[in-house]
């Protein structure tokens, strides 16, 4: 089976090259370095060197937004290549079709009878769409299951989503894709979150944690399917996290249980 590097150097060399085809979710308190995980894999697996497709798809960003955050997430790297590689899908036109957020807001187009009929697109049948055009061993990376969640409150139902995130996994072992999805923690019942948990191949949970006068942030691996065993020979319980202004996501050190 292959691996699809993560880009994290540190991380990749403890799992053999990086994670299997599959879905992984990021669940994180918000700023704990989940976003800056994914990110990070997304601009390491976008350069010259990789032959594999990166797509980026975003809920509610537009792909001018997108270019922002990463820019800012690695304020000291070039990246004017690296955002060139990167294949930007966004569905904002969609996701505020119905808010009470002006389309102005959200897009450059004027309001038309084509942006009206937008706003009748069920966005889990586009989304279904967009993945299908991902290429065999690609990385995807959905941002994020957080708004895809919020949409359960109105437009889509809790058993469509479940549904959707088990057709993902079904399409990312097919063509061998690494698809990586944010979900922001606790923002639902702790029954519906273990219910969308389960559907995934790997769940990685990134915290804060307040140490001595400092505030660290941690990841720890609840589920990673084929590379969990690896880890918990060599007694890894959790690693801790740091933001690197050219690297991204970096791990400086790491918790083995004796």
């Amino acid at each position: 089976m292959i691996n699809i590097p993560t880009g994290i150097e540190f991380f990749d060399k403890q799992i053999g090259g990086g994670l299997y085809p599959g879905t992984v979710f990021l669940v994180e308190e918000v700023g704990a370095g989940g976003r800056e995980f994914a990110l990070t894999s997304v601009c390491k697996n976008a350069n010259a060197d990789n032959p594999s497709e990166v797509m980026y798809i975003s809920i509610s960003s537009s792909p001018e937004e997108v270019k922002r955050d990463i820019r800012l997430t690695f304020p000291h790297a070039k990246l004017d290549d690296v955002l060139e590689s990167i294949k930007i899908r966004s569905f904002a036109e969609v996701y505020f079709s119905k808010s009470i957020i002006p389309l102005s807001w959200v897009s450059e187009k004027k309001p038309s009878l084509k942006s009206l009929r937008e706003g009748e697109k069920d966005i889990l049948s586009e989304l279904v769409g967009v993945l299908d055009e991902a290429k065999e061993g690609s990385l995807v990376f959905l941002d994020s299951l957080s708004d895809l969640v919020r949409l359960t409150r109105t437009r889509i139902s809790w058993s469509d989503l479940v549904d959707f995130a088990k057709g993902l996994r079904k399409l990312s072992v097919k063509r061998n894709i690494l698809l990586l999805s944010l979900l922001t923690k606790d923002m639902v019942e702790k029954s519906y979150e273990e219910e969308l948990l389960d559907q995934a191949d790997g769940v990685l949970i990134f915290e804060w944690e307040a140490e001595r006068e400092a505030i660290t942030r941690w990841m720890y691996i609840r589920k990673l399917l084929g590379i969990l065993p690896l880890l918990e020979k060599d007694k890894i319980a959790k690693y801790n996290v740091r933001i690197d202004p050219v690297e991204g996501f970096t791990i400086s050190r790491f918790v083995r249980v004796i």
